[in-house]
């Protein structure tokens, strides 16, 4: 019997050198069997990264060539910003004009707003024209084309009669909104949403802390969401999440991380945002004691940053971010809610949509992909001439209108429900509703 037992043991292992080459070593020396297990694991992780941060709908880019590189050289060599020159709550803008693809006084013409953010960082036209449009027509100076990334931009001849707009400093509630990935709330930091607060910033690059390859995919910056959204939701009692800085724009700046910033190399064709590539995007530098500081103003592209593929099928559309946000309402129901708080913390409220467009839109339409992108140009055209009408334009209101409806009516389908009764009398229901508000 003694025998048999032995001659199995023998089998044992034999079959288990055969199968596993490092078995015998690993027999030897229990702390290399660790050590490769840890590397597999490594090597595990980096493949679902690199399968997870993808194109539009989860599909693989397909393209990578060498012009995917972003020149950070030359004329486009990172400068810091000057004591006149604006910026503003968004890091991948204040990088844009620290790196000479805006004009670095951070004063933006409409049409640059587009192309830049879409040769820079592969944001499609059909989604950054709407934005430098809005920017431009709610925040910005209606007769020049320009707008501000972050306060009041300088006096022109038209200025003193029309106003150049208060820029995305500025923008509360109209713009910029609550929940934001890095900024603070408006009323929790006195009108300041411009400025990075490093505990919120820890809490998404700490969300990989101790990953073999740190990657701040859609999936981790989901988590972030549900963060940003209850920290807002139980610390600020004048909480306010509006139909679009709220629902498209806040949650959109959530997922533009990973989509606009990961770097698309040879090595990770689609994209990986790794921590070195964060903390640049979001003027982070980290000290020997893991320390995090913050210096406002000095985003950067960091350098052999490639951006994803251009093309129809690989840039970031109005529908790549429907998709994305479906992602994040399965984990975060509220984040695709218009509504807020009712005066005390963690009493958010919502409010059907229903009821704000006269029934064209209803809060459930939001987690529909082509409803949405419906939804996205449709609140946009409906809520400019509100804010437009509530100024002082005179004659300029007409060809403020004709601006918006001749840049974004080509992006509209046909078929896309109108928003013909567009109802701004529920943010009266919440006290946050007017905060920031002239």
């Amino acid at each position: 019997m003694k025998f048999l037992y032995s001659s199995a043991a023998l089998l044992l292992v034999t079959a288990a050198q055969a199968l596993c080459p490092y078995a015998e070593r690993a027999l030897q020396d229990p702390s290399f069997l660790k050590r490769h297990l840890e590397k597999q694991e490594s090597s595990q992780d980096e493949a679902a990264n690199e399968k997870r941060q993808s194109g539009p709908g989860g599909i693989p880019f397909t393209t990578f060539d060498k012009n995917q590189l972003i020149d950070v050289t030359g004329d486009h060599a990172w400068k810091a910003p000057g004591p006149n020159d604006l910026r503003g709550p968004c890091p991948g803008l204040n990088a844009l004009a620290n790196h000479g693809y805006f004009p670095r006084s951070g004063v933006v013409p409409l049409t640059v707003g587009a192309t830049a953010t879409n040769q820079v960082y592969g944001l499609a036209i059909n989604f950054g024209l709407p934005l430098s449009v809005y920017a431009t027509l709610v925040d910005g100076d209606v007769v020049g084309d320009t707008w501000s990334i972050g306060g009041k931009q300088p006096q022109t001849v038209t200025s003193p009669i029309l106003g150049a707009g208060d820029g995305l400093s500025g923008s509360h509630n109209k713009y910029e909104s609550d929940a934001s990935p890095g900024r603070g709330d408006y009323y929790l930091f006195n009108g300041d949403v411009s400025s990075l607060r490093v505990k919120k910033f820890k809490a998404l690059y700490d969300l990989q802390k101790n990953k073999p390859v740190p990657n701040y995919n859609l999936d981790v910056l989901i988590q972030h969401r549900k963060y940003t959204f209850d920290d807002s939701k139980n610390t600020n009692p004048y909480f306010f999440f509006e139909p679009f800085a709220g629902v498209a724009v806040a949650n959109a700046a959530h997922t533009f991380i990973p989509a606009l910033f990961s770097n698309h190399s040879t090595q990770y064709p689609n994209g990986l945002l790794d921590k070195q590539t964060l903390k640049s995007f979001f003027a982070i530098t980290e000290a020997a004691d893991g320390t995090l500081s913050y210096k406002p103003g000095y985003e950067r592209i960091p350098n052999n940053w490639y951006r994803r593929p251009l093309g129809a099928v690989n840039e970031y559309t109005p529908a790549s971010f429907a998709q994305d946000l479906v992602k994040i309402a399965a984990v975060v129901p509220e984040a695709v809610s218009v509504g807020g708080n009712t005066g005390k913390v963690n009493s958010f409220t919502g409010v059907d949509l229903g009821d704000i467009t006269g029934g064209a839109y209803h809060t459930t339409d939001l987690r529909n992909p082509t409803k949405f992108v419906c939804y996205f140009y449709q609140i946009t055209l409906a809520l400019v001439p509100d804010f437009l009408r509530s100024e002082a334009l005179g004659s300029a209101l007409g060809s403020a209108l004709n601006l918006l409806h001749s840049k974004i009516d080509p992006f509209v389908d046909p078929k896309c429900a109108k928003i013909a009764n567009y109802n701004d009398t529920f943010a009266s229901k919440f006290p946050g509703g007017a905060i920031g508000q002239p």
